[in-house]
């Protein structure tokens, strides 16, 4: 019998993996764009806008009691005020449904005033962008139509997405939904409890308890960061159990489906003896997913940048009541937003209030965020562990292969390491520039509204998918709500690259498919892989 899905799968066929993804991303972008457009059409949507404001400011000759104020005069500031409108217009809904299908958080009006047929569709979006939206149909399909996975051809494409033989195709995506939706459900519950039996409901704005508890735990499993309340996670900044839950949820999203897979073999394999499962089958689906040298990147990488993005400001913000009165709860919101910033966006504190210092290391884990294969955006942890031994090996003997945890790397993903890193510094600090021209007019330097210190975060907080922002004076979104139409747009665009990456999107170029099946040029004997990117 002829597989009717035949004719659908050959002009998938067509694509290669690159061009699918990125395509399938712009698809479900416009779609779910649409969606939010026509749902939130009945609502009245405040919203601030930029003005421009005369400050006086007055000069004092000198301490004495005596003194005159000199030099008299007046500068021009940017305020915002607040406006009405009649529904979101297209160019928010587009923002949110790209914000959330890329995992980052951002947004440019207040989402937890969304109906919750928004709610609904942001939350699909989340959950098809993190597990990816070719991975997220193919669970379904492998779940709907029979033969479906067994048509090599899209086996081969939707290999090329996952990175693994394309053989082992539909164990890959049957790992990928036990553990997520295992994992989100589990959450769901532990955080609709606590709220549901410990929690004073004002706490939360009389949401409904489990749906607040799903919501986020699908947001934080995928490293989205939207929130259903005005100020985010604030309300719970010294909730230990809310905290702790959404940290857990966030690295293990984070950490990457073959680090999953990879653990979940390791522990089958000693227990096989019990459980009856076949032992070479799961060394299989180690092997399959990730080196050993990619496991203990994904883990020391990780444990590492947690460690420093929770000491860092420990030591810089001691005497900065934005992160809490005791120690303890200055530990906790230290903790929180180390895990958080490196990919999640949610906040238990004003990001605003930091120092600069700090607000420059999160800049940084921003753009490295966590690994590859997951719900993590940034250039990858692997990308600078692989970076950080190409520089270590130049004071080496020249000729010699990079070396880390004393196995040999690929010289695929030490060169791979060296482009994304290229490309996406350039795209970063580009895009930056871009907004700087089209809010010139705003971008008075120093300003609490709006000033450079700001733009950047912004710009690698939607590169890095991350969704945090410093915000701006009497507003509760991010600072992209202010920007003009040309900035949101480059924020949107920004957004997609961060979570496609850079050289998804040039290996989707046309004249990039001739090279599509290329071979790899020859490496190093006993050279490992790590997936970089």
């Amino acid at each position: 019998m002829t597989n009717p899905l035949s004719p659908l799968l050959r002009r998938l066929a067509a694509f290669t993996a690159a061009e699918l993804t990125v395509f399938s991303f712009l698809i479900a972008s416009l779609i779910g764009g649409t969606l939010l457009y026509f749902t939130e059409a009945h609502r009245t949507v405040t919203v601030r806008v930029p003005v421009h404001q005369e400050v006086l400011i007055q000069t004092v000759g000198n301490a004495l009691p005596t003194a005159q104020p000199i030099n008299d005069r007046r500068e021009l500031h940017t305020v915002t005020v607040e406006r009405q409108q009649q529904g979101e217009t297209f160019i928010d809904a587009i923002f949110t449904a790209v914000s959330a299908l890329c995992v980052t958080g951002l947004t440019s009006t207040d989402f937890s005033q969304f109906s919750l047929a928004g709610q609904i569709i942001t939350l699909i979006l989340i959950q098809m962008g993190g597990l990816g939206i070719i991975v997220f149909t193919s669970i379904f399909a492998f779940a709907v139509f029979r033969g479906f996975s067994e048509h090599l051809t899209f086996r081969k494409m939707l290999a090329g997405i996952v990175d693994i033989e394309h053989h082992y195709v539909r164990r890959m995506i049957r790992h990928v939904a036990i553990y997520t939706f295992a994992i989100e459900g589990i959450s769901a519950l532990v955080l609709g409890t606590r709220l549901a039996f410990f929690i004073d409901p004002s706490q939360y704005n009389h949401l409904n308890p489990w749906w607040w508890g799903l919501f986020h735990s699908v947001s934080a499993f995928n490293n989205a960061g939207f929130g259903l309340q005005p100020t985010n996670l604030v309300t719970f900044a010294n909730d230990w159990v809310v905290n702790l839950t959404i940290m857990a949820l966030i690295i293990l999203g984070g950490l990457g489906y073959p680090v999953f897979i990879a653990f979940h073999a390791w522990i089958m394999s000693r227990w096989s003896h019990r459980t009856g499962y076949d032992k070479k089958l799961f060394a299989e689906d180690a092997a399959l997913v990730a080196s050993p040298i990619q496991l203990r990147i994904a883990v020391w990488g990780t444990l590492s940048l947690i460690a420093l993005g929770t000491l860092f400001p420990l030591l810089v913000e001691q005497q900065n009541p934005a992160l809490g009165n005791t120690f303890s709860q200055r530990l906790l919101a230290s903790a929180f937003q180390s895990v958080s910033t490196r990919t999640a966006g949610f906040n238990t504190i004003d990001i605003g209030a930091l120092h600069v210092s700090t607000l420059l290391l999160y800049m940084i884990l921003m753009f490295i965020g966590a690994n590859p294969a997951g719900t993590a955006g940034g250039v990858k942890i692997p990308t600078i562990a692989a970076l950080y031994g190409y520089i270590k090996d130049w004071f080496r003997a020249p000729g010699l292969p990079v070396m880390l945890f004393g196995r040999r790397l690929s010289k695929f993903a030490v060169s791979h390491a060296i482009r994304l890193f290229f490309f996406s510094i350039f795209y970063v600090f580009g895009a930056a520039l871009i907004i700087t021209v089209f809010e010139r007019r705003w971008l008075i330097t120093p300003d609490p509204t709006i000033n450079f210190i700001k733009v950047m975060f912004e710009t690698f907080s939607a590169f890095g998918t991350v969704g945090l922002s410093m915000g701006f004076p009497g507003g509760v979104t991010s600072l992209s709500a202010i920007f003009s139409t040309g900035s949101k747009i480059v924020m949107i665009l920004t957004m997609l690259v961060g979570r496609l990456g850079p050289l998804t999107l040039l290996a989707a170029l046309p004249w990039k498919r001739e090279f599509a099946d290329a071979p790899l040029t020859p490496d190093h004997d006993d050279a490992v892989r790590v997936q970089i990117g």
